[in-house]
C-alpha cells in the first residue's frame, strides 16, 4: 500500500495539487456565500478580483455545508466560524429562501432568498440542498444544527412532488419540479441518471412507495470492452456516488454503482483517447466529457452512447471520478495543471475548456466545484461517506433500495493518505 501511496503522489507531483484544489474549493464556498444568509452563489469568477454574480443555488448551497466541515478538518477554516455559518445557512434556508411545500426554488438571490429566473422549485436540486444538511447534522452533532435540520427535513413533503399534489396517486417515480405558473413538470427520474440519492433520501425520511427504484430504466452499453450503464455527461455515474458509498453493495437487480462508476470513467477517457472528432488535446490524460459551460453556452456534453462532442471537456468529471479511477484521475490534473497553466485561477481549474477553440471558462460552478471536493475528500480521508454511512437515514434508505452488502470490487479500493 505504501509503495502504490508513493507512486500516485509522484502522479500529482506530491499532495500540492490536491491540496490547492480543494483549499480554492473550500475558498470559493465561504467567499461567494453571503455573510448574511449564507447562500452561494451558483457560479463566479474564477479571476482575482471582485465577482458580480448575484444569483445563488440551492444545490450549491448544500455543497458550501459539506465544504465547511471539510475545511476545518484540513485546518483551512476554524471549527467555530465554520459552525456559525452553518447555523446561519440553516436558519436562512428556512426563513428567507422561498420554497413551495418545502422543496426550494433552484435558483435565488443570494441576499433576499427571492426566486429568480423563474425557476422551478426543484426535486433534485432541494434534494443536493438536503444532502449537506445531512451530512452537517452528523458531523456538527450540535443542538441547533440539529433542530433546523430536522425542521427542513419535515418540511419537505415528498409524497405532493411524487404524486403531482394527488393527482398522479399511483406514481413510483418523483417528479423533477413545480412552477407556480404552470404546475408540475411533466418529467420523472425515471431514468438512469444522478438522482440516486433523490430516492435514498425520500426512503430514509419517509415511507413512500420504494417501488421505483427497481423500475428506473437502466440501458446497457459495451463501449471498446467496458460494460456500463447509460452513457452521456460522466456527473451521471458521480453525483451521487460523492455522498454515500456504494462500493461492496448491490441492489435487487445486481447492480454496483461504483463500479458501474468506474467503468463509465474509463469508458468516457477512452472515447477521448479514440477521438473520432480529432479535437485537439484529446488523449488519457485530457478525458471528461461532462455538463459543463461551453464556448456556445451551458451544455450537456458527453460519451459514449449518446454522443454530444464539440471538443469541451470538464475538469470535474475526472477529478469527481478519483476514488474509482484514482491513477486516471491524478494524472489528468497533473497535466491540465501543467499544461494549461492560464487555466489556473483563484479557484482553481476553470469550470470547463476547450483548446480546439482555443476557449477557457471565465468561470467556476458551485455545483462542480461541489462534486470533485467530495469525491476527493472521500479519496484521501472518506470523510463523507463515513459520516453518512453512519446515518439511520442513510442506512435506511439504502436498506429500502435493496442495496445490500457484497464483496467489494478490490480495484476500487481508495488508497486513504494522511
Amino acid at each position: 500500500m505504501i509503495s502504490a501511496l508513493i507512486s500516485l503522489a509522484s502522479v500529482l507531483a506530491g499532495p500540492s495539487i490536491l491540496d490547492d484544489v480543494q483549499h480554492r474549493a473550500v475558498n470559493f464556498f465561504w467567499n461567494e456565500s453571503d455573510s448574511v444568509t449564507g447562500f452561494t452563489k451558483d457560479r463566479a469568477t474564477n479571476a482575482d478580483g471582485p465577482d458580480t454574480h448575484d444569483i445563488a443555488s440551492c444545490a450549491a448551497v448544500g455543497y458550501a455545508l459539506i465544504a465547511y466541515p471539510i475545511g476545518v478538518e484540513h485546518k483551512w477554516l476554524s471549527k467555530q466560524d465554520a459552525l456559525d455559518r452553518t447555523k446561519t445557512t440553516l436558519a436562512h434556508l428556512l426563513t428567507t429562501w422561498q420554497q413551495s411545500h418545502g422543496w426550494l426554488y433552484h435558483f435565488a438571490n443570494w441576499k433576499t432568498g427571492e426566486r429568480q429566473w423563474k425557476s422551478e422549485a426543484s426535486s433534485v436540486d432541494t434534494s443536493l440542498c438536503l444532502a449537506g444538511i445531512l451530512f452537517a447534522e452528523r458531523y456538527w452533532k450540535d443542538p441547533i444544527v440539529t433542530r433546523d435540520a430536522e425542521a427542513f427535513e419535515k418540511r419537505i413533503d415528498w409524497n405532493w412532488m411524487l404524486t403531482d399534489g394527488g393527482r398522479q396517486p399511483n406514481a413510483i417515480h418523483l417528479c423533477m419540479g413545480w412552477h407556480p405558473e404552470d404546475g408540475f413538470i411533466n418529467a420523472r427520474w425515471s431514468d438512469f441518471n444522478e438522482a440516486k440519492f433523490l430516492y435514498i433520501q425520500a426512503y430514509g425520511l419517509t415511507d413512500i412507495t420504494n417501488a421505483g427504484w427497481d423500475k428506473v430504466n437502466r440501458p446497457a452499453l459495451t463501449y471498446k470492452g467496458i460494460d456500463f450503464i447509460a452513457g452521456g455527461p460522466i456527473f451521471m455515474h458521480e453525483m451521487s456516488e460523492g455522498f454515500y458509498d456504494f462500493r461492496g453493495r448491490r441492489d435487487r437487480l445486481g447492480y454496483d454503482y461504483s463500479i458501474e462508476e468506474r467503468n463509465d470513467a474509463l469508458a468516457n477517457r477512452q472515447y477521448c483517447i479514440d477521438n473520432p472528432k480529432n479535437f485537439k488535446g484529446y488523449g488519457p490524460d485530457f478525458w471528461g466529457l461532462n455538463a459543463c459551460d461551453g464556448p456556445d453556452g451551458y451544455n450537456a456534453f458527453g460519451a459514449p452512447g449518446w454522443i454530444n462532442d464539440d471538443g469541451t471537456v470538464c475538469p470535474t468529471g475526472p477529478l469527481a471520478a478519483m476514488p474509482a479511477v484514482p491513477k486516471e484521475a491524478a494524472s489528468f490534473a497533473a497535466a491540465l495543471r501543467r499544461e494549461y497553466p492560464a487555466a489556473w485561477g483563484k479557484y482553481g481549474f476553470p469550470d470547463s475548456l476547450n483548446p480546439s477553440r482555443n476557449w477557457i471558462d471565465g468561470d467556476v460552478l458551485g455545483l462542480d466545484l461541489g462534486m470533485m471536493l467530495c469525491a476527493t475528500e472521500n479519496y484521501r480521508s472518506g470523510l463523507i461517506w463515513r459520516i453518512n454511512s453512519a446515518n439511520p437515514v442513510i442506512k435506511k434508505g439504502f436498506e429500502r433500495a435493496g442495496l445490500r452488502k457484497t464483496k467489494p470490487d478490490p480495484r476500487l479500493k481508495v488508497e486513504t493518505q494522511q
